[in-house]
């Protein structure tokens, strides 16, 4: 039944993969309305996993309205494709009777016009936040650009790291209202997720005062690079050979990996790290590198959206924020 493969593999409960595999061909067409799904004694005979595993994936289905299970019948398909035309018939229909009934209210056209920006306001302060999914290689960017989107109004974050994506990428297209990841990831981002359209490509740079700081390095300077993860170091090791004139570029080093922050601090001139370097190390550690900034640099550096991406992603927004509320 290559409808229903699962990956034992996977680091994902196997209810959870059968939810997402027959969802997806349920809503892709290759199971349509009305199909009759195998028994739960079968399909985990098939599958050979236990049976409350696939009853608990049916049971799902059926809780997001997309099975039905007939009493001595079986389970079948339940989904059908919203045709557009039939809504706005039946949305059309639904305001006549409303306002039929309003009419023989003895409300006039006004009053009713009045009511119904009332109601639409109300419902407008209620509606749920646009979901919005941001993909990047590395944590200390990720959570540094999704700083800077938290800013915007109706919108609600949800981080992914690309390689997690990319093992999985869990119908991300389909439960986020947009994507955005930067123009490097942005073929491998779409190749996963299966979907260009609701893909924002955004460009990144290094913030102004943190160049600022940078390029203000002696050639003969010992500078040190802490980071999280390498993939940072690699970002910060190139800003110090575009920036700077050093003799020796640094290595990056993991802060959770020095077993002995002050001999790596020891001979350093200037030391540059995430912004949010508190986040990647001990106590300890913070407090040295505390100590440390009192007598030498410390650059905390961060990455950020540029102008123009940022002004495209919150046209971006604003569209789908309105197009959500008409």
């Amino acid at each position: 039944m290559e409808l229903y493969h699962i990956n034992f593999a996977e680091d994902i409960p196997v209810y959870r993969q059968l939810v997402d595999v027959i969802r997806a061909h349920i809503k892709n067409g290759e199971l349509k309305n009305g199909t009759r799904l195998p028994t739960v004694r079968d399909l985990a005979k098939e599958l050979s996993v236990a049976q409350g595993t696939v009853k608990r994936a049916y049971d799902e289905l059926g809780k997001e309205g997309l099975v039905d299970k007939a009493q001595g019948r079986g389970t079948f398909v339940s989904y059908r494709p919203v045709d557009p035309d039939s809504r706005k018939e039946r949305a059309m229909a639904a305001i006549d009777t409303m306002l039929d009934t309003l009419e023989s209210m003895n409300f006039s056209i006004t009053e009713t016009k009045i009511y119904l920006d009332l109601k639409l306001r109300d419902r407008e302060s209620q509606q749920e936040n646009l979901k919005i999914g941001v993909i990047e290689c590395n944590p200390e960017v990720l959570e540094q650009i999704g700083s800077q989107l938290r800013k915007l109004p109706f919108v609600d974050l949800y981080n992914h790291l690309l390689g997690e994506v990319l093992d999985y990428p869990y119908q991300l297209a389909e439960d986020m209202d947009l994507i955005i990841t930067t123009a490097v990831h942005a073929e491998a981002v779409e190749s996963a997720v299966g979907s260009h359209k609701k893909l924002a490509r955004i460009a990144i740079g290094l913030r102004p005062r943190c160049v600022s700081q940078i390029v203000k390095l002696p050639a003969d300077a010992n500078v040190g690079i802490l980071c999280g993860s390498l993939r940072y170091g690699e970002l910060l090791q190139k800003a110090c050979h575009t920036y700077t004139e050093l003799s020796r570029l640094p290595q990056p080093e993991l802060l959770d990996d020095l077993p002995d922050i002050r001999a790596f601090l020891k001979d350093k001139d200037a030391v540059l790290l995430p912004e949010n370097y508190e986040t990647y190390c001990s106590a300890k550690t913070r407090q040295q590198l505390q100590e440390y900034s009192r007598q030498k640099l410390l650059i905390p550096c961060s990455y950020q959206i540029d102008e123009g991406s940022f002004m495209y992603v919150e046209e971006k927004i604003q569209r789908l924020w309105s197009k959500r509320k008409i």
